[in-house]
Parts: C-alpha cells; sequence; structure tokens
C-alpha cells in the first residue's frame, strides 16, 4: 500500500506547564529564535488493516527536534488520536522526516515541537485492485484475491464504475467458488452477470478483459440450474446482502407431479449478524401457496453476508425470492 493523501502538517506551540512535565535540557518553540520547520519526509502510510474501517481524522503527536534537524525517538508521543491504530504510522512519519534546526542566539537546541496531522484513507483504483486480485487466483491465492476485490468494490475507498464493479464481482464470485463458498460465489457471479447483461443492452463499450471473463464464466454456469439470487433490501444501503449458504431447496412433491413451478418471494429481517431475526420471515408474493412453508423454511435457515452502510453490517429488511422450477 502506497502513502497517505492529503495529510495536512501543522507546528505549534507547547504551552508552559505541557513544556515542565518534559525532562530538562530542550526549549519550547515559543522561547527559541528560530522554531524547527519540517522540511522534507515521507507521507503517512496509510494502514491497510483499517482501510475497511474508514478511519480518518486528526493525530496530534510531540517529539523533540535535536540539533541535526531529527526528532529524538524517545521523545515522540502522540497526544490525541480518532483510532490508535494510526499511532505508529503517524511516529513513523515523524521519525523519517528532516526539519531545520532550532536555533536560540544563533546556537543550535533542542526544541520540542508539536505536529497536527489529518489522516485520510487513500483513494484507490479498483481496476488496478481487481487485476492484483486476479493475479492471486492465477497463482492460487483465493483468500488473498478476495480480500483485494472487497476493498475493489468499496464505493467509500474507490467509487467503481459499474463496468469495474460488474468485473469484481465476477472474479469475486470465482474466488469465493475456489475457497469452497459456493453459494458465496454463486451469489457473485449472478449479481456480476445481471450488472454484465445490463450494460451492454445499454450498448456500452466494454473492456475486453471483462467480456471474455462474462463469456467464460457464462459457459461454466450453462448446464447448472439457477442458484438462488441476492436478495434486496427494503431500504437504502451501500452494499446489498448477499447469500453465503442455505439449505438445500426441496421441491415439493405434490408440486412436482403436477409438473408446477413459481417463484416465491419472502420478507424478513436479517441482522447484522448475517442471521435472518427469529420470527420475522413471511410469504409477501406467491404463485401457489403449496411452495410458502418450503420458500420460509429456506430462507430461515440461510445464511448471508449483511448489507452494509460507510462500511459497517447493518440490520436491514430483505425481499428473498425463491424459485422452483420443474425441469
Amino acid at each position: 500500500m502506497r502513502t497517505l493523501r492529503g495529510a495536512a502538517w501543522v507546528l505549534t506551540l507547547w504551552s508552559a506547564p505541557l513544556a515542565a512535565q518534559r525532562p530538562r535540557g530542550f526549549y519550547v518553540s515559543g522561547s527559541v529564535d528560530e522554531s524547527p520547520r519540517r522540511l522534507s519526509g515521507p507521507p503517512v502510510e496509510y494502514p491497510r488493516n483499517l482501510l475497511r474501517r474508514h478511519v480518518q481524522g486528526l493525530v496530534q503527536v510531540a517529539g523533540i527536534v535535536d540539533t541535526s534537524g531529527r526528532v529524538e525517538p524517545p521523545s515522540v508521543e502522540v497526544l490525541s488520536t480518532p483510532d490508535s491504530g494510526l499511532n505508529d504510522a503517524v511516529k513513523q512519519m515523524m521519525l523519517a522526516s528532516q526539519f531545520s534546526v532550532g536555533r536560540l542566539k544563533g546556537a543550535a537546541v533542542r526544541v520540542m515541537v508539536q505536529m497536527g496531522v489529518e489522516v485520510r484513507p487513500p483513494r484507490l483504483s479498483a481496476t488496478e485492485l481487481a487485476r492484483s486480485a486476479r493475479a492471486d487466483l492465477a497463482a492460487g491465492r483465493a483468500d488473498s484475491a478476495a480480500a483485494l476485490l472487497e476493498l475493489a468494490l468499496d464505493t467509500l475507498l474507490t467509487h467503481p464504475t459499474e463496468g469495474e464493479r460488474a468485473y469484481a464481482l465476477l472474479l469475486r464470485g470465482v474466488a469465493a467458488s475456489r475457497a469452497g463458498r459456493d453459494s458465496a460465489g454463486r451469489a457473485d457471479l449472478g449479481e456480476g452477470l445481471t450488472l454484465y447483461q445490463r450494460l451492454t443492452d445499454r450498448g456500452m463499450d466494454l473492456a475486453p478483459f471483462l467480456r471474455r471473463l462474462a463469456d467464460s464464466v457464462r459457459l461454466a454456469r450453462r448446464e447448472r440450474g439457477p442458484a438462488m439470487p441476492a436478495p434486496t433490501t427494503a431500504e437504502p444501503v451501500d452494499e446489498q446482502p448477499v447469500v453465503v449458504s442455505h439449505p438445500a431447496i426441496r421441491y415439493p412433491p405434490e408440486m412436482q407431479s403436477l409438473r408446477v413451478g413459481g417463484t416465491v418471494v419472502v420478507e424478513a429481517t436479517l441482522e447484522a449478524t448475517g442471521h435472518v431475526q427469529p420470527g420475522s420471515a413471511k410469504v409477501a408474493e406467491s404463485p401457489n401457496h403449496a411452495f410458502d412453508a418450503e420458500a420460509l423454511r429456506v430462507v430461515r435457515g440461510s445464511v448471508y453476508r449483511p448489507a452494509r452502510r460507510q462500511g459497517q453490517p447493518v440490520r436491514a429488511v430483505i425481499r428473498q425470492a425463491i424459485s422452483f422450477v420443474n425441469y
């Protein structure tokens, strides 16, 4: 992961009470003729493990600049932070920086400075993340690929286009299938193909690598029956829930003998844990009530990747379609 964009550097003065708490032998900015200024150094390297939580904010850090213009490692202290996970990255930036030397009556002196660093997640490229994920898939690293694709589909980090989203969904479906998460894989592949078809219907000129991937996925799915589709939510969310696993759908024997099919829509409350709230499932639409009990059983026993807002899992009312097809 490369460096953070938009970090703001602010040098502020120490108050006398704060300085009194420090070891002797140094000055505070307000008591010298020339205060240290940051001349060069790397930006903050945003911690990768914080990306999905979108942590950001102002980190206040202090340290003593010595007579060579470097910060003394034992003196570095974080005064305030929005998340402790940012602390080490900001400290490392400060230690790697070069400052001008503080001076009093022309002589170089040790000076304590305080810096305010505004830390924000970097803007990532969905296409670059998806390409890296595809390389991981080719090397047999399905879990690593899935982690990259989670970032590629994070709208707050990458702002993906519809084409990039379709590509990442298809790749994530392949990664999930190779990792043995078949239900999640089918859901992503289905959503990706649906979006791809919508884009082609609009006459959009899609990248050749997306067209090739969609064609290969369609070919692989040609002889399979329809999968349980992803549900929709009653209220707006940043990321729709996805089916991770579900009980086998049992076709009612009496309906099979009559060669009757149809789709039942079940409405239920999906908890942020990915499980359906007990007692919340009810049939919203049904072509034949003989399907209702089985549709309810399947939804109650399903596990989902929950809906998300601002990167966090949230509770949501879902509508889940269950299709009964007489082959």
